[in-house]
C-alpha cells in the first residue's frame, strides 16, 4: 500500500496542475458541445448522447468503426431502440448464412424475447407446416429463390412500424453526416425499406440508382464495413436536397429523401413526407403498419 499510494497522489496532483478545463473531453461531451441540439427530432429537445447509425447490433459483434455518430436526445435514443434491433435481425435473415451472423443472431432474438416478446410472437405467428408451406409457394411464385432448409417468419404491422421508424431515423442520420446540421422541422423527410424478397421479386428501379452517384460506407483506417453498410447518395446542399439508397448486410434496403424546405415539395406529394418532430410519431400512427 505504501507503494500505491504516491502514484495516485502525484496523478491527483497533475490533474490539479492541469485544472478541470483541461481534462481531456469524452467523444460525447465533444459531439454535444458541438452539436446541442437532438438531429432526430429537429432540435425539439437537446442532445445528451451520442447514437450510433447503422447501430452497432447490425454488425459483426457489434463491433464497428466509430463514425457515422449523431447527436441525440434521450427520449429519441431509447424510443428507436426497438426498431433498431428489428433492423439488426432482419438484416441477417439471408442465406447462406455465416456461423458469427448466426451467433449474432440468437444474441439478438434473445434480446427480442427479453424486451419485446410481442415481436417474436408476430414472427412465429405463421410457424405451423400448412402456413409454411403458402408463404414458401407465395415466394416462388413470385420468382424469389427460397432454400429448401429456409423458415418462413411473418413481417406483420409491429414489424413493418419498426422498419418504417428505423429508415425514417436513418435518413435524419445521414441528412446529419452530409450537412453536419439537423434537419430543421422547416423541413421534411419521407423513407421506406425493402427486404432481399422484395428486391428479388421487383428489382430496384433504375431511376433511384441513376440519381444518386455518390458512394459511401462506415470506414475508419484500413477498416471497412462495405459488406455490412454501404449506401449510393446524392445531395444539394444550396437547396438542402438529400436522397439515398443503403444496403444493411444482404437482407434489408432502406431508402430516404429529405428536403430543408417543404415548399420544394409538390402539394400532391407531402401526404408521404412528415417533418422531423413527428418521428416518434410512426409508433401511434396506422398508417406506418403497412409498407410504403
Amino acid at each position: 500500500m505504501t507503494l500505491v499510494r504516491p502514484m495516485y497522489a502525484g496523478v491527483y496532483r497533475n490533474r490539479a496542475a492541469l485544472g478541470e478545463g483541461k481534462i481531456k473531453q469524452s467523444a460525447t461531451q465533444k459531439l454535444i458541445a458541438e452539436f446541442p441540439a437532438c438531429c432526430f427530432c429537429g432540435g425539439l429537445r437537446p442532445s445528451t448522447t451520442r447514437e450510433h447509425m447503422p447501430p452497432k447490433a447490425l454488425f459483426d459483434n457489434s463491433h464497428r468503426p466509430d463514425c457515422l455518430v449523431m447527436p441525440a436526445c434521450d427520449h429519441c435514443n431509447r424510443s428507436t431502440s426497438e426498431a433498431d434491433l428489428t433492423a439488426s435481425i432482419i438484416s441477417r435473415w439471408c442465406y447462406p448464412e455465416n456461423p458469427k451472423a448466426r451467433e449474432d443472431h440468437r444474441k439478438l432474438v434473445k434480446a427480442v424475447r427479453a424486451n419485446y416478446p410481442q415481436l417474436v410472437d408476430e414472427w412465429t405467428a405463421g410457424a405451423n407446416p400448412i402456413d409454411q408451406l403458402r408463404s414458401r409457394r407465395h415466394l416462388e411464385n413470385q420468382g424469389v429463390p427460397v432454400p429448401h432448409e429456409a423458415r418462413m417468419v411473418t413481417i406483420g404491422p409491429l414489424t413493418i412500424r419498426n422498419l418504417n421508424l428505423f429508415a425514417h431515423k436513418a435518413t435524419l442520420a445521414l441528412y446529419f453526416e452530409h450537412f453536419r446540421r439537423s434537419l430543421p422541422n422547416t423541413g421534411c423527410l419521407c423513407a421506406f425499406w425493402r427486404t432481399k424478397e422484395d428486391v428479388a421479386a421487383e428489382a430496384v428501379p433504375q431511376l433511384i440508382l441513376d440519381m444518386m452517384k455518390r458512394y459511401a460506407t462506415l470506414q475508419q483506417g484500413a477498416w471497412n464495413e462495405r459488406d455490412t453498410f454501404e449506401y449510393r447518395y446524392e445531395l444539394n446542399h444550396d437547396n438542402g436536397l438529400f436522397a439515398f439508397v443503403a444496403k444493411m448486410r444482404n437482407a434489408l434496403l432502406v431508402f430516404g429523401f429529405a428536403a430543408t424546405d417543404t415548399s420544394v415539395i409538390l402539394e400532391d406529394d407531402k401526404r408521404d413526407w412528415m417533418q422531423p418532430r413527428d418521428l416518434l410519431g410512426i409508433l401511434d400512427d396506422p398508417k406506418f403498419e403497412k409498407r410504403l
